[in-house]
């Protein structure tokens, strides 16, 4: 059986495809001509019907490239041309050999001739989708609603002559494009996937900027743009798209601050890495080296600054806040330090994000996208190239978010969640965050609802016991006095003081091919190498973990896990 056809039109465009059609109909002239010899009356209608098929199977072959089983397609052309060959005959009184009835009552039209019409009604639409937005309404007005030139104009407040002028290029531009064989980019079969979407900076009522770039259509547009400026027919020519739908897919993406426009085309404003298995081996190794030198020696002085003063550091599911009846005061706060291990959980990459400050060559407002939904970030997208392989640790980084934090001078909610805790992050909306924040807030004066409490129950943050005199609410996550947290930055650090030049010489040997326009914001993000750094926090803790300094929590632990509140 004859497998489905598929021209490959990378090169040479209308010759290839003639080429290709030319030696499909060479293998069945013999067959087609074998097939027609005993039904027709001569020999010579024989011939020439046998050439009438390929004629039609040739003309087929050029415009329509989505055939799915060659063989049958051209037996029906025969088929159906053979039947109308028998009507040309009974017309004029022609017998018709018997066994040609069957042929002929197959179908009552031309099947090849129907392919050809459908096919140029489809190009035409197909064209029309690739005018500009102004002259498909003018064109799609007056061709199909049929309306009057002067109608149209008022209806578009366009002056008569320039809906005119626009009619007459739309028809050039239709021509020249119905002349032109437009071929399939290999992303209409193979789209590209993203495999992470990060939000550097503040996310906006909407969410992060994963909620934007959840389609196929949007990550592919950004991947097409993310180098160069593209117009809009070229994008849909490489997605194999009707520019009608890019259109708004692009103006969307553009008022949302993922594009930017340029002249008459878009580029993408958002730094996407494709990474390959050299870029992904050099940045193993940086991360390794890094997570070495800091890791163990970071895990080290904060438990010993810990253990040799805990005042203000409060953690291990023990500082618990007696809830009193409404009217009767404040509830008693009785804290004490319990489970090192489980803090440290939390501290350390926490400390490691928020200690230090970076060499500042490029400022977070120069680098930042302003949203319309009051979000300020950068847009960081990775690209899943499945011949590249993964960094290390890739897929302890697939299931980390964060780390986040929100709050003000006076309190401070930050978290983090890794393949060893919960997914209290997820796709987060602002407001949740801001309600959990103010329920601690509430929480910590011992007044929180009854619902509240419920609620911080199952985000993991609360639990509630009952004892003789009440309920005695206990807060799972760890919690920090300023002097505290101060205290444990101080001793982180020193430590960075002592690997600055290390740190910034690996800094140095990573590599970065960013397009021009994204070179600020590229530049931030490696100002922050080693600070609030995913990467080097995940490096970090699994070195903390196979060394057999971190313990494994506790399952009761795992949704608690790498929260802290500063107050």
């Amino acid at each position: 059986m004859c497998v489905g056809l598929q021209f490959e039109n990378k090169i040479g465009g209308h010759d290839v495809k003639r080429t290709q059609a030319e030696e499909v109909v060479l293998k069945f002239t013999k067959p087609l001509f074998g097939f027609v010899q005993n039904r027709c009356s001569t020999i010579q209608d024989a011939e020439d019907l046998a050439q009438e098929m390929c004629l039609k199977l040739y003309r087929a072959l050029l415009v329509r490239d989505d055939i799915a089983e060659l063989e049958k397609f051209a037996w029906t052309i025969a088929h159906n041309s053979l039947a109308n060959y028998y009507r040309r005959r009974s017309r004029h009184g022609n017998a018709i050999p018997i066994h040609g009835f069957e042929d002929m009552l197959q179908t009552d039209e031309d099947f090849t001739e129907k392919i050809e019409k459908d096919e140029s009604a489809r190009r035409l639409h197909r064209e029309i989708a690739y005018l500009s937005k102004t002259r498909r309404q003018i064109v799609i007005m007056h061709y199909f609603d049929k309306k009057r030139q002067q109608e149209i104009a008022t209806l578009l407040g366009l002056p008569l002559g320039t809906v005119k002028w626009h009619l007459s290029e739309s028809k050039t531009d239709l021509k020249k494009g119905l002349e032109t064989m437009r071929t399939n980019s290999e992303l209409k079969f193979n789209p590209v996937t993203f495999t992470s979407i990060c939000t550097n900076g503040s996310a906006g009522s909407r969410g992060g900027n994963h909620e934007y770039l959840r389609s196929a259509l949007a990550q592919n547009i950004l991947f097409i743009t993310r180098n160069e400026v593209k117009t809009i027919n070229e994008i849909s020519d490489a997605m194999s798209v009707s520019p009608v739908y890019i259109e708004s897919e692009v103006e969307f993406l553009k008022e949302n601050g993922f594009m930017l426009k340029r002249d008459k085309g878009y580029i993408a404003n958002a730094i996407i890495d494709i990474p390959t298995t050299e870029s992904n081996r050099l940045a193993s190794e940086v991360y390794e080296k890094a997570a070495d030198m800091f890791a163990c020696e970071i895990y080290d002085a904060l438990k010993a600054s810990i253990e040799s003063n805990a005042d203000g550091i409060y953690g291990g599911y023990d500082l618990e806040i007696t809830q009193t009846a409404p009217g009767e005061g404040q509830g008693k706060l009785t804290a004490t330090l319990a489970d090192i291990n489980f803090t440290l959980w939390a501290l350390v990459p926490y400390i490691i994000a928020r200690s230090g400050k970076p060499h500042s060559v490029v400022s977070f407002e120069e680098a930042a996208t302003i949203r319309p939904d009051g979000g300020m970030n950068i847009c960081y997208c990775s690209v899943e190239n499945p011949d590249a392989k993964p960094m290390k640790y890739h897929d302890s980084f697939s299931k980390m978010r964060g780390p986040s934090w929100n709050g003000d001078d006076k309190f401070l909610l930050w978290f983090i969640d890794t393949e060893w805790g919960g997914s209290r992050v997820g796709n987060y909306h602002p407001d949740l965050l801001n309600r959990d924040l103010a329920s601690l807030k509430t929480f910590s004066k011992g007044q929180l609802s009854e619902d509240d409490m419920i609620r911080m129950t199952e985000r993991g943050y609360l639990t509630r016991r009952y004892v003789e005199k009440g309920a005695v609410d206990t807060l799972k996550i760890v919690w920090l006095t300023h002097d505290a947290d101060k205290r444990l930055k101080d001793v982180a650090n020193a430590l960075r003081e002592k690997y600055q030049a290390e740190f910034d010489k690996l800094k140095a040997t990573a590599i970065s091919n960013t397009p021009e326009h994204m070179k600020k914001a590229r530049a931030y993000g490696q100002q922050h190498m080693f600070f609030s750094d995913a990467y080097f926090i995940i490096y970090v803790l699994n070195k903390l973990v196979e060394s057999g300094r971190l313990k494994l929590p506790t399952q009761e632990q795992r949704k608690s896990l790498g929260a802290v509140i500063i107050m």
